[in-house]
């Protein structure tokens, strides 16, 4: 992280919570989001700001090793812990005392909070350095209602002067730490927001305009509707790219002389990578729908090159007929073609740690497709497939990757009227591929490749 001369934020993110709402004994922070952990959603968007100086990440003392470990996979960044306390007023406070000695502002954030936007935080930054004290809110859709005793509507206020509180909140340094110190002598040891605190000194906070998805995951359905915006905003992850990276690794690719799987062959070779391809007409003749056979091979590979350094899983079939029309040979292929050849290739390869597999899905997905109902619902197993397996294998970068509709062989067979112009190309979803391979620390995700 760039430092400046003139200043010193701080970033305060608060994963002490037992998440007693969530309803399970882990606290909610600590559960999976597409693979990865949601405060480590949380605080890779605080690294990519460069004005953000230092992170600490407030917690309780059991996760203390858990947080160490993960933090492990950042090793040039600036990431300190501090332990909590029992409220949230208690965290934020010893998250103060656990700031860098040069700090002159703070931002105060919720780890369960992934979807923070870089402007959100710049704005915060920029209100604090000129007022104080900055507080991220956005209004309410719905009717705004009073009551006095939770059973009677009181009065109707109106709704464009009451606004839905978010974070982060962001602060000078010396403002935070004295409204903090001056609650506790007042004996105000449970307040649930730190602007609260700023208010009582008498002190303006400036709204900073937050975003509907910059969600706190407090509930199941929060975790779920997160994993539809994770979705949603994930395209190509950030890389940079290193001609020689990919060169003297070793690559599996199933279905490697298929449209796709051919164009990502010849990419990787290009970067000066052992590509083996793996299909029923190609260099490793296998059928991968039969799993003593698809051991053997990958037995074979393994004795050959030893532990590879990614498996691409690019096999596909696709037949569009009503499942009335569709024959029993069809349908067993529909289904093993598309998801138990990918069983097998995942169960059978063996992958250096940190290296990849990679398997591709299909934009259909998302729902079931008439005409191809199989084909869709098989391409939904595959995504959640990869997000289990990712976290049945820590060590390894596993990810879905989903091509928006695509100018192959196999498309043009089955939807012969459609415009070229509409498809994507398959070399623009290779190069994609071969971009996702040189991410770091992605792991169970879902990448949209889109024209």
């Amino acid at each position: 992280m760039k430092k400046s001369k003139d200043n010193f934020t701080s970033c305060l993110l608060l994963a002490a919570g037992t998440g007693s709402r969530f309803g399970d004994d882990l606290p909610k922070q600590f559960h999976y989001l597409s693979g990865k952990k949601i405060y480590l959603h949380t605080l890779e968007q605080f690294l990519e700001i460069p004005s953000i100086h230092e992170i600490v990440i407030v917690c309780s003392y059991s996760f203390v090793d858990e947080i160490k470990k993960d933090i492990l996979n950042y090793p040039d960044e600036n990431i300190r812990i501090a332990i909590g306390g029992e409220s949230r007023q208690q965290s934020s406070y010893l998250g103060l005392l656990a700031c860098d000695l040069r700090t002159t502002h703070v931002m105060i954030h919720d780890s369960v909070r992934p979807f923070i936007s870089r402007d959100i935080i710049l704005e915060n930054i920029d209100l604090a350095m000129k007022y104080g004290a900055s507080d991220t809110c956005i209004s309410s859709h719905d009717t705004i209602v009073h009551t006095k005793d939770e059973k009677e509507i009181s009065n109707i206020p109106n709704r464009k002067q009451y606004l839905r509180g978010q974070t982060p909140q962001t602060f000078s340094y010396p403002l935070i730490l004295k409204a903090h110190q001056n609650a506790y002598k007042k004996g105000i040891e449970n307040a649930t927001d730190d602007c609260q605190l700023v208010l009582m000194e008498e002190h303006p906070v400036k709204i900073a305009e937050g975003s509907e998805e910059n969600i706190k995951i407090t509930t199941e359905l929060d975790l779920y509707y997160a994993e539809q915006i994770l979705r949603l905003k994930m395209t190509l992850p950030k890389a940079v790219f290193d001609e020689d990276t990919l060169s003297g690794k070793v690559f599996a690719i199933t279905g490697g002389t298929g449209g796709i799987g051919s164009k990502i062959s010849s990419m990787l070779k290009e970067k000066g990578a052992k590509v083996l391809e793996l299909s029923r007409n190609s260099q490793y003749k296998v059928d991968l729908t039969d799993e003593v056979i698809t051991q053997d091979v990958f037995e074979k590979i393994y004795k050959e090159y030893g532990e590879l350094d990614g498996l691409i899983n690019s096999i596909g079939y696709l037949k569009v007929q009503n499942l009335d029309i569709l024959s029993s040979p069809d349908i067993k292929r529909l289904i093993d073609c598309n998801f138990t050849s990918f069983v097998y290739a995942c169960k059978y390869c063996r992958i250096k740690d940190h290296g990849h597999i990679l398997n591709l899905s299909s934009s259909s997905y998302i729902r079931g497709r008439k005409s191809y109902a199989i084909y869709s619902g098989m391409k939904a197993a595959i995504v959640n497939f990869t997000q289990g397996l990712a976290l049945e294998k820590p060590s390894l970068h596993i990810n879905s990757i989903i091509p928006k509709r695509t100018d192959t062989c196999m498309r043009r067979e089955n939807f012969p009227n459609e415009e070229k112009t509409s498809l994507l190309s398959a070399e623009k979803v290779a190069e994609s591929i071969i971009h996702t391979l040189l991410a770091k620390n992605l792991t169970g995700m879902t990448i949209e490749i889109k024209k």
